[in-house]
């Protein structure tokens, strides 16, 4: 059953001041701030409870297309159409390390749960892993299983997911180096583990959000009503884990019940493609971007 407030229905902060779409918004692990970037090649970092915009980093040269910020909240990567992955140091705003290699624009990044490493997944079919505290610019690892765009990844304790447009999810044990994969039948754009790590959310190409077991790769649920067709849009859990969540192109924000997939409800939330949803690490909070240019939390 449906836990109680947990779908974030009343707009509570609208941040503004980003031109041209934001690609992606992500609260950093204690939920206080939350940074977000986009197509004018500015990150900004924003205080949750108020809206203020605390500070801009610039050294992208083109769209900041993803970000992530490292567990332990002293750093955060970002990565885009300038194909250069970027470390920043968030007491000090500046950059840690460029670390260059991808031959085209990188979609993807995040960090492992002890912020040792982060990756980043690229149009060019490769995941590249990075040494967060090395200051090697190269990478310690490159994957190249995929056989077109790298979408999505995304790490757990021991693994780390990835998603590409080739309709692949591909799972990599990092400490047995095994992987495994999944075949979805359509282009994968996010991908998300659950909280106790047994089931992954992917979201793909053909208005539909698919539940997996991880364990074996069996089909729980899958989850419809929403617009995804043309372009990258997050999926996420709620915090409960009772319900599952996706921006739409139409500009809205779909929320399914986990179990009873047909009880979805819908919430208009902003004029054009909703790029990106973020869950509260904390609280019944969300997280929103679009291509409008706007940012919302809901509450």
């Amino acid at each position: 059953m449906s836990q109680p407030g947990s779908i974030p229905r009343t707009k509570a902060l609208t941040l503004t001041g980003h031109k041209g779409a934001v690609n992606v918004a992500r609260f950093n692990s204690d939920g206080k701030y939350c940074l977000t970037g986009g197509q004018d090649r500015q990150i900004r970092l924003w205080k949750v409870d108020t809206g203020e915009k605390v500070v801009e980093f610039e050294g992208h040269a083109r769209d900041v297309l993803d970000l992530q910020v490292s567990p332990d909240n002293s750093r955060f990567a970002s990565v885009g159409n300038d194909r250069a992955v970027f470390l920043w140091d968030v007491a000090t705003q500046r950059i840690i390390k460029k670390c260059d290699g991808h031959l085209h624009r990188i979609n993807t990044v995040g960090f492992s749960p002890n912020s040792a490493l982060f990756a980043s997944g690229s149009l060019d079919k490769t995941v590249r892993i990075w040494d967060n505290r090395s200051n090697s610019r190269r990478p310690v690892q490159q994957l190249e299983e995929a056989t077109d765009s790298v979408t999505t990844l995304a790490f757990n304790d021991t693994e780390m997911l990835t998603g590409s447009a080739d309709g692949f999810v591909r799972v990599y044990d990092m400490r047995q180096g095994q992987m495994t994969a999944d075949f979805t039948g359509s282009p994968v754009t996010s991908g998300a583990w659950s909280a106790d790590n047994r089931c992954i959310l992917i979201g793909a190409l053909d208005h539909t959000l698919r539940l997996f077991d991880r364990s074996n790769g069996t089909l729980l649920n899958h989850y419809e009503g929403h617009q995804s067709s043309q372009f990258k849009m997050e999926c996420c859990f709620s915090r409960s884990g009772a319900h599952v969540i996706s921006g739409s192109e139409d500009g809205a924000i779909w929320f399914w019940d986990i179990l009873e997939a047909s009880r979805a409800q819908r919430v208009l939330a902003h004029s054009s493609i909703v790029t990106c949803v973020a869950y509260h690490p904390t609280e019944s909070a969300l997280l929103s971007s679009s291509s409008d240019g706007s940012v919302i939390i809901w509450r």
